[in-house]
């Protein structure tokens, strides 16, 4: 009888322990992921389990392989979203806002101004961040409104500059939807509205698209959410 309930429980101690190992070594795959450690991902500070924001998008779209064995991809992409909504994005909370850190290089920025990049009330102090972040003459992306939408919603920006512009809609999967915008725009403030719809004008289905603003030599992008 004791053989009989103790062979369970040592298959699920193993389970567990190797479903914990098996995610620890992504908390090294972000830039300064050891300042938060498994909470980048997850709700729960052991790991595993519910993933926040930021843990849903790597699962869904930035993995080198599904399931436990595969490894973040970072990169701008991934730097370039704001998973958890809070104005600020990926990059910019982990002190990569360009996502050009790589594995085995020297952790980037300033480590006390980390934040996390998958809790909406974990956000960096603006004062703190520079002049790069917050003065008003530089490229700006601002939240769409609504969010989430349906059946449209709102995007505005910021140039400081004329030259070539897009501004872009991608699915999750980084394919591009339709280009709101794609021409020789002068500086100022601009607004523009999408309808949930592709270029062909087929309606998309409820989820995550990324919108991307690309000007001169600036690409920043957002998350928003079509639901239905």
């Amino acid at each position: 009888m004791a053989k009989r309930i103790a062979i369970p429980m040592i298959i699920f101690f193993t389970m567990s322990v190797s479903f914990l190992v098996a995610r620890s070594f992504r908390v090294n795959q972000i830039p300064n992921g050891d300042n938060f450690g498994c909470v980048n991902c997850h709700v729960s500070p052991a790991g595993g389990g519910s993933k926040n924001a930021f843990g849903n998008i790597v699962g869904a779209s930035f993995l080198s392989s599904p399931g436990a064995s595969g490894n973040v991809v970072w990169g701008a992409q991934l730097a370039a979203l704001d998973s958890d909504g809070d104005g600020f994005s990926n990059g910019v909370e982990l002190q990569d806002p360009n996502g050009t850190w790589r594995i085995g290089q020297p952790q980037p920025g300033n480590s006390s101004l980390v934040t996390n990049p998958g809790d909406p009330t974990s956000k960096p102090n603006v004062s703190a961040l520079g002049d790069e972040e917050i003065t008003a003459d530089k490229y700006v992306l601002h939240n769409n409104y609504p969010n989430p939408f349906n059946p449209e919603t709102n995007i505005s920006f910021t140039i400081p500059e004329s030259g070539f512009t897009e501004l872009s809609i991608y699915n999750i999967q980084g394919q591009k939807i339709v280009d709101l915008i794609s021409s020789e725009l002068s500086a100022g403030n601009y607004r523009f509205s999408w309808n949930g719809r592709n270029s062909g004008g087929a309606q998309m289905s409820s989820g995550i698209y990324i919108y991307r603003l690309s000007s001169g030599n600036v690409s920043i992008a957002k998350e928003m959410i079509l639901m239905k």
